[in-house]
């Protein structure tokens, strides 16, 4: 099952019993406690080493593979490096940025839903962190993915304003095929888009620049050029590492490109 069809979901077999626990232990937090920028979750020393481990991988790959406006964000919403933040000050930050708050969620959320509340400025975000036995790369979205991936980038305003559009197009959507477009384009921008900057290819998506296992890979991985039409069209696998990227001339391209197809999904393109 793809994130074209849902989002947070297990992928690549059963988690270990220790991992597997400590998930039901979060999710049953946030069922107690869980609301718009809340902190239901004490992270444990493990966790936080694990956090500290990735983030301070992923902080020395950056530099190279990251485009300059994730670089920008991650100084406007700068995450610890020491330990496993709260989302109660990352909510707080990110919403002084742009205006997005963020919700704890306890297992799946439906593509409808995940993708529609950003039209209300708010981010579903899972509080779970990867297994220690698979830190490079995690084919559900966790916590690094969340945090490092999606909300630095939405602390910027066009991006902001991406996601928002996002949302809108997923509320006004009014065919399965329209939603699964949507998904599709999704999956190849805000979470593995790359850009062309000063002659180099750079990476914004989320999926890829929280996990230091695909920046490694990056290099491998065929790129073509951006278009909206294959992206619709493209297979994908959120189990392994990416088999096909898509990487814009500039960020502007994309986000007038994106914003073209949000505003009038269907109208130019074969949706299936």
């Amino acid at each position: 099952m793809s994130r074209a069809n849902e989002h947070h979901v297990e992928e690549g077999g059963r988690l270990d019993e220790p991992c597997a626990r400590r998930r039901e232990e979060i999710s049953e937090a946030i069922r107690r406690a869980g609301g718009l920028n809340s902190n239901p979750v004490a992270y444990s020393a493990e966790e936080d080493r694990l956090w500290s481990t990735m983030v301070s991988k992923l902080n020395a790959i950056h530099p190279r593979i990251a485009s300059s406006r994730y670089l920008q964000a991650k100084e406007r919403l700068p995450l610890p490096a020491t330990h496993t933040p709260g989302i109660d000050d990352v909510g707080r930050r990110l919403h002084s940025s742009t205006g997005f708050r963020l919700l704890p969620v306890d297992g799946l959320t439906r593509v409808g839903d995940f993708y529609g509340r950003f039209a209300d400025d708010v981010f579903s975000t899972a509080l779970f962190l990867r297994c220690p036995s698979r830190p490079h790369y995690s084919p559900e979205p966790d916590m690094l993915h969340e945090l490092v991936g999606h909300v630095v980038m939405l602390s910027d305003p066009l991006f902001a304003d991406l996601y928002r559009l996002f949302g809108e197009a997923t509320n006004n959507a009014t065919s399965a095929q329209e939603l699964q477009a949507i998904s599709q384009v999704f999956w190849f921008t805000m979470e593995t888009g790359l850009v062309q900057e000063d002659g180099r290819t750079k990476a914004y998506g989320a999926a890829l620049l929280s996990s230091s296992g695909e920046l490694a890979k990056i290099d491998d991985c065929p790129v073509e050029k951006f278009s909206i039409q294959k992206m619709i069209e493209a297979e994908y696998d959120i189990s392994t590492y990416q088999g096909k990227l898509f990487a814009a001339q500039s960020v502007n391209e994309m986000a007038s490109e994106v914003r073209s197809f949000l505003t009038g999904v269907g109208n130019r393109y074969s949706l299936g």
